[in-house]
Parts: structure tokens; C-alpha cells; sequence
């Protein structure tokens, strides 16, 4: 009986110390297989969401809708989070939104981007140990385009490769079908894809490495068909996000010794499929050789000499070097550059006094005191050409640039239709004091005036009508660089499904045509493009400008 009664009293004892015992174990985390999201109806993440779900992929492109029919398109919130298991290694975080996002691992932030933009993507380095790791994000969208995104990679502590990710969708939604480390970023896959999970139309992809430059200038060659976007540490220096046949752009960045994170996207929609990114130094001879001068008439030896990339210069109050005084100063820029043959048009726009020759003909002369001036003038050229500018400042701020463009640029594909500011096509109304003129832009002049943050009363506006055939086109605006700095452009397209609102940031897309998508019109009167002043930022605080309008066949 006494041996029962132990033996009962043991028992009672460990199943009393079990749970005990357990709960001092390690307790054990297991991957999340799904986002975890919560939706909210306005832009704070306060109160109750309005919806709660699991999801495979975090975010989206919702362009001017949202992620469910529960959940408003305008001014709303979400938040995703999960456990992820990930190996030792240093990653790369990106996110990519429009408008605010920020991102947590394990309660730590580590971006914040936590504002109104447009759509935009940064990068950040994070060491992680091996283990279950929590990652948040957290996005609000205020008003226009909805996007949020986020992709990580692992360094592998190697340079020399590209983390290749690609994916099923032209929009680099959800997780990649296929990854890879890939040696060069130089593909023609003609009418194929990359792998045999991605379709021949419709992908799109993704590259990420880290590489060591020497000090300099570099210029960056990418060629895509279609869409292609190019990152230099964050920096967005190619933006080319829309459908084209294959194209060559360049880019030229100064860069630091180091190393320094490059990303790559791409699209392909249709047809032949062509992705390719190199770099390569700026020799010194593409640089212009300065020579700045103590005095405001270049009198004398130079007070020091060096190779400038650009003549692109705000020095505000101050000077170019510790050397040369900050009023009553000189400088004088040389260099020879190769041109196609074609016309040109120059433009300077400095503070105080400027001359330009350009193939030994003084193309611009301006050598008196003025705030900063856009002055410009079209030549024809034609191979190496000489070019030399002279500059002075007298006092207060100073400032020198010089650019210039291809008049014309490329002869339009058939049926293209281009509808310039100084077309009869163009027509404007509202107040007629409050409309400028001014030189630059896609034919060598432009329209602007001041933005409005008053829609009912007084507002100026302007529209491009073509002259189409029934059918589907693209519509693309460009934007000079100059008289653009609104960041919210808003065009109404009317076609023949009725009318789409457009935002534009012309102060971040000066210089280039940008897309405002493709549409099917009557091939009526009632085809146009609509622009007004009403921005809604401050009252009189923008320019906003009126070029050239194109429509391209689809």
C-alpha cells in the first residue's frame, strides 16, 4: 500500500513539473508561409481596420484604385508583417512606394519614408544574424498612383555577380519565379525569356549588385526594349518605364571612391525582349578644362585651374574655390564635342554676364550684369566642335550653365502625331497677363505660367488637340527643363471611354517625354489632352509648363 501510494505520488509529481519543464525549453518560432495585412480607411493606421487578410505578396501597383473593394482608393493605410527565417548575411532591403512606407525587422526601423511622393525605390544594407527574423511594413497612400513593394536579397559577400530575380508579371509583383546569380547584365532573348517558368510577354526583372569604382565621372549605357529603370546608390538616374522598340540611353554620374549598390529594372511587354547595362569612365577629354580668375575680366594667369564634368554651378553667395573671392570673379570653360549632324540648340543661364562661341561663332552674348537669365540660340553642327564659354559674376548670387538639345530630335514614326505650344492645335484660355513665353523646351520655345491652388476662380488652361484616326494610342507629354517645377501636373485625357486624370511631377522629369498611357479615341474633335494651372500647392509657389503633346500608335 505504501509503495502505491509513492509511486501514485511520483506520477502526480511529474505530470505537475512537465508543463514547468517545457516552459524553460526554447520556444520555438516557425516561418510565417503568408503576409499577414491589415487595411485602414484613412492614412494613420488608427482604429479598427477594415479589413484583415493573409496575402502571398506584400503590396502592389494599384495604379489609381486599392487592394480590395473594402478599402478606399484614396487615404488609406496597411500594415503587413512576418516571422522569416533568413541565413547569416549581410542583405539588401528594398522598398519601393507611392506615397509613405517604412520598414521594420525584429521592432527596429530601418527606412523611413514616410512622406508624400511619387513613386519611388530605395535601398538599405542590413547584417542579420541566422535565425526567424519579424519584418513590418508600414505604407499609407494620400491621393493619385497607389504602389508599395519590398524585396531583399542576400550579398553573399561577393561583387562580382547579379542577383537576378525574375518574375511572372510585367510589374514585379509577388514573389520572383525564378533567381540567379548572373555574371553579366547583357541579354537579347529575341522573341523568348529568360527561363522556362517566365513567359515570352508580360515579365519583368529585377538585378542588384555592389561594385568598387575609382573616383570620377562614369557613364552608364542601358539598352531595353521595353521599359528599363537604372539606380546608382538610390539615385534614379534612367527612367524609362514604358513600351519602345529597342533603345540606347546614357547617363553620366559622378561617383566617389568605393563601392557603390546598382539596381536594375525591366519590363517586356511585347515582341522582342532586350536587357543591358555597362559602364565605363569618362575619359578627361570629355571634361571641360575651367579657368577660374580673380578679377571680372578674365584678366591675367588664372587664379586656379581644373576639369569640370559639367558647367552646371549654384554658388549662391559664395565662390567656386577658398581662392577666388566671392564677387567680382571670372571663368572660362573649353572643350571639343562630338556631334551628329543636325541642329542644336544652346542655352545658358547664369548671373552675371556670359558669352558662348560655339565652333569659333559667338552664338551667345550677354556681358552684363543680370539676375540668373535663360538666354539660348539654335546652330547647325556637324563633328568635333569646339565650344568656349566665358563667364563673370559682379555681386550677390552667383550662378553658370550651360546645356543644349537636338532640335527636332529623331524624325517621328509613321502616324505619330506631335502637337507642339505653337501649333494652331493648342489653344488657351483664362487669364491672358498670367500666360509667358520663353525659350527651351521641345521645339525651342515653351508656354508657362504660375500654378493655382484656387480651381473655381480664375484658373488658366490649355489643350492639344490631334488630329487622329479612330484607333488606340499612347499619349506622352514632354517636359522642358526649365518652368517645370510643380510637382503635380494634373492632365485629363479624353478619350473615347470618357476621361483619366494623370499626375505628373514636371519638376523631377525635366528634359524627357513621359508617358501618360494609351487610350482608344474617336478620331473626333472631341480628342484632347487638358492642363490647368490648379496644383493645389501653395498659391503662386510653382511654375507649370505647356510643351509639346505626342501621340503614338498602339
Amino acid at each position: 500500500m505504501l509503495r502505491r501510494i509513492v509511486l501514485l505520488g511520483l506520477m502526480i509529481s511529474s505530470l505537475c513539473l512537465a508543463p514547468s519543464a517545457q516552459a524553460q525549453g526554447p520556444e520555438v518560432q516557425h516561418s510565417d508561409p503568408q503576409w499577414r495585412v491589415s487595411y485602414w480607411n484613412n492614412m494613420t493606421l488608427s482604429g479598427e481596420p477594415v479589413l484583415e487578410e493573409t496575402v502571398d505578396h506584400l503590396g502592389g501597383d494599384w495604379g489609381y484604385g486599392s487592394p480590395h473593394p473594402n478599402v478606399d482608393a484614396d487615404h488609406f493605410s496597411a500594415r503587413w508583417s512576418r516571422f522569416v527565417y533568413l541565413e547569416q548575411d549581410t542583405y539588401f532591403f528594398t522598398i519601393t512606394s507611392d506615397d509613405g512606407i517604412r520598414l521594420y525587422i525584429d521592432n527596429r526601423l530601418r527606412m523611413d519614408d514616410w512622406n508624400d511622393h511619387s513613386r519611388r525605390t530605395l535601398t538599405s544594407k542590413v547584417d542579420l544574424g541566422a535565425g526567424h527574423h519579424q519584418i513590418v511594413v508600414e505604407y499609407y497612400e494620400n491621393a493619385g498612383i497607389a504602389a508599395a513593394g519590398l524585396y531583399w536579397e542576400p550579398t553573399g559577400g561577393s561583387d562580382t555577380h547579379w542577383q537576378g530575380l525574375y518574375y511572372d508579371n510585367p510589374w514585379l509583383n509577388g514573389p520572383p519565379r525564378v533567381q540567379r546569380a548572373d555574371i553579366y547584365l547583357d541579354f537579347d532573348w529575341g522573341y523568348g525569356s529568360p527561363a522556362t517558368m517566365i513567359p515570352n510577354d508580360g515579365f519583368s526583372a529585377r538585378w542588384g549588385r555592389l561594385v568598387h569604382f575609382d573616383g570620377g565621372r562614369y557613364r552608364f549605357t542601358a539598352t531595353s526594349d521595353d521599359g528599363v529603370r537604372v539606380y546608382v546608390d538610390q539615385r534614379l538616374i534612367i527612367d524609362e518605364w514604358h513600351d519602345h522598340p529597342p533603345r540606347t540611353y546614357v547617363k553620366e554620374v559622378d561617383l566617389l571612391p568605393g563601392d557603390h549598390r546598382l539596381m536594375v529594372e525591366y519590363y517586356e511587354n511585347g515582341g522582342v525582349a532586350v536587357a543591358s547595362l555597362s559602364w565605363a569612365p569618362v575619359p578627361r577629354s570629355s571634361m571641360w578644362q575651367g579657368e577660374y580668375y580673380n578679377n571680372a575680366w578674365l584678366g591675367g594667369s588664372p587664379g586656379f585651374e581644373r576639369a569640370d564634368a559639367a558647367i552646371d554651378f549654384d554658388w549662391g553667395y559664395g565662390s567656386p574655390e577658398a581662392r577666388i573671392p566671392s564677387d567680382g570673379f571670372s571663368a572660362r570653360w573649353t572643350r571639343t564635342v562630338p556631334f551628329e549632324s543636325g541642329m542644336y540648340r544652346f542655352m545658358t543661364s547664369t548671373d552675371d554676364g556670359v558669352r558662348l562661341w560655339v565652333a569659333d561663332h559667338l552664338l551667345i552674348d550677354s556681358w552684363k550684369d543680370q539676375v540668373a537669365t535663360l538666354h539660348s540660340d539654335p546652330i547647325y553642327l556637324e563633328g568635333e566642335t569646339p565650344i568656349k564659354m566665358q563667364y563673370y559674376e559682379n555681386t550677390g548670387v552667383a550662378a553658370a550653365r550651360l546645356t543644349w538639345t537636338r532640335v527636332g530630335d529623331e524624325p517621328s514614326p509613321a502616324g505619330v502625331i506631335v502637337v507642339d505650344d505653337s501649333d494652331p492645335c493648342f489653344v488657351r484660355g483664362g487669364l491672358s497677363t498670367a500666360w509667358r513665353a520663353a525659350d527651351g523646351g521641345y521645339q525651342g520655345t515653351l508656354t508657362w505660367t504660375r500654378n493655382n491652388n484656387r480651381p473655381r476662380f480664375n484658373y488658366n488652361w490649355a489643350r492639344w488637340y490631334p488630329d487622329l484616326q479612330p484607333g488606340r494610342y499612347e499619349v506622352l507629354v514632354y517636359i522642358p527643363e526649365y518652368h517645370a517645377t510643380t510637382g503635380n501636373a494634373l492632365y485629363w485625357v479624353a478619350h473615347s471611354d470618357g476621361y483619366t486624370l494623370r499626375r505628373v511631377n514636371q519638376a523631377a522629369n525635366g528634359g524627357r517625354w513621359v508617358s501618360l498611357g494609351s487610350y482608344r479615341f474617336r478620331g473626333t474633335e472631341e480628342d484632347y489632352l487638358s492642363l490647368a494651372d490648379v496644383t493645389y500647392e501653395p498659391y503662386l509657389s510653382r511654375d507649370i509648363a505647356f510643351d509639346a503633346t505626342k501621340w503614338v500608335p498602339r
